[in-house]
């Protein structure tokens, strides 16, 4: 979290609305933060005054009567003694009520007020994550189209050399197709059929010229075991050289140190 989302639940925090997970993180936040401390004393002083913050109001002379006939009503069913002289309640007395009703009708109001704080501050929550997730799925969707629009400039480019890639006996379901330029060298891989590689491990492309295998590019696969990366095939091998495919770790090798999971025709 950034320290403007801590600065958003500070409110929340001072009115003891936040629930547990998001109270143990601001707890934690504070322990090292100067700044939201002074903010979040701030809130609370704030909070404390605003149930003061209603002026009193005279209500209207029908909720009055309302009241005034209650009281009557409950008095005249009570048994008092005969000794006990009755005093009429003066107007002052009477208004003695109302200041309280100021005071819930202050509170309501801003206990409603809260209610929609915390539904906004939950709803700008919910909606950047929503954004995070549309921002990363269309940067994806923009790296397809480029590597597809560079395959298609490769496949159309006049000279074009096509090499079929076939799985070997540790892999027989893989195949892959490498495509490259044999005057420039540049090249793409497009795999398929190679299960996902484990933790901290990778597959690597390799150029074989007289038995000498040359370090290639380091690619990952997804779940479907399809994997499209773009390479540079070496000088020394864009005429005659095997192409072959090996599992290493994630940060690639200098020579293979796995068995050739695909391999070309020589």
């Amino acid at each position: 979290m950034t320290h403007q989302d801590y600065q958003e639940m500070l409110a929340l925090h001072a009115l003891a609305a936040l629930d547990q997970a998001d109270l143990r993180v601001m707890q934690e936040h504070l322990a090292t933060c100067a700044e939201c401390r002074a903010d979040l004393d701030g809130w609370r002083d704030t909070a404390g005054a605003l149930a003061y913050v209603a002026e009193p109001f005279e209500p209207s002379p029908q909720v009055r009567d309302r009241i005034l006939e209650s009281v009557r009503a409950e008095s005249s069913h009570a048994r008092v003694p005969a000794n006990v002289i009755h005093l009429k309640p003066t107007s002052p007395r009477r208004l003695s009520l109302f200041p309280r009703f100021a005071a819930i009708a202050a509170l309501l109001i801003f206990v409603t007020l809260i209610v929609g704080l915390v539904i906004l501050w939950q709803q700008n929550r919910t909606a950047r994550t929503e954004l995070a997730r549309l921002s990363a799925q269309n940067e994806e969707v923009r790296r397809a189209r480029e590597r597809d629009q560079k395959l298609l400039e490769l496949l159309s480019s006049p000279g074009t050399r096509i090499a079929q890639l076939a799985g070997t006996k540790d892999a027989p379901a893989a195949h892959a197709i490498l495509a490259y330029d044999p005057k420039s060298g540049r090249a793409i891989l497009m795999t398929d059929g190679l299960p996902p590689a484990p933790a901290g491990k990778a597959y690597q492309l390799w150029f074989i010229v007289g038995g000498l295998p040359l370090p290639g590019v380091v690619f990952a696969t997804d779940a479907g075991g399809k994997a499209l990366s773009a390479n540079q095939v070496p000088a020394e091998a864009l005429q005659t050289a095997v192409f072959a495919v090996t599992q290493e770790t994630a940060s690639g090798a200098r020579t293979p140190t796995g068995p050739i999971l695909l391999r070309s025709m020589s």
